[in-house]
């Protein structure tokens, strides 16, 4: 009943994250760390926090300034492939976890933290990109310039 109650919470705040105003403090950037509400999750995805469901992510990537996609902090530590422990700017220990790459919108986005220094950002992105499935990978430059591209054939499996 509880986990009910959480998802209806989440839901009524949802509304309101949706229609607030997009942010008047500038907008996010690669490489640093802002507070988003990132609500009440499925299963073992990051949930954002007890009160308000937001918690820190990294920017990973800005496709413009609506949409960025991010990975998601946590402050407990732990060994895994697809975990990454540091210590921030600000000296608190922090995992970054990049499993849990997700796209969101400004919407979300809160404040801004701090900005991630560039080694950790950089292990950060390569972790992401060593997450990805490895025919993908093979691929080291585009086929194609911006925009939509013609099929090339088939990718080996």
């Amino acid at each position: 009943m509880l986990e009910e109650k959480e998802f209806d919470t989440w839901n009524e705040l949802k509304k309101k994250t949706h229609s607030y105003n997009i942010l008047s403090t500038g907008f996010p950037n690669e490489q640093e760390v802002w507070i988003c509400v990132l609500g009440k999750n499925i299963g073992r995805e990051q949930n954002g926090g007890e009160i308000d469901f937001s918690r820190p992510v990294l920017v990973i990537k800005k496709f413009n300034n609506q949409i960025f996609w991010v990975v998601p902090l946590s402050s407990r530590q732990k060994k895994l492939d697809f975990y990454y422990n540091f210590t921030d700017p600000l000296f608190n220990n922090v995992s970054a976890i990049p499993a849990q790459l997700r796209l969101i919108s400004i919407r979300r986005f809160s404040r801004k933290l701090y900005e991630l220094p560039s080694d950790d950002y950089y292990k950060i992105c390569f972790i992401t990109r060593s997450l990805i499935p490895s025919p993908i990978l093979k691929i080291e430059t585009p086929p194609f310039e911006r925009g939509i591209s013609e099929p090339e054939g088939t990718v080996d499996t």
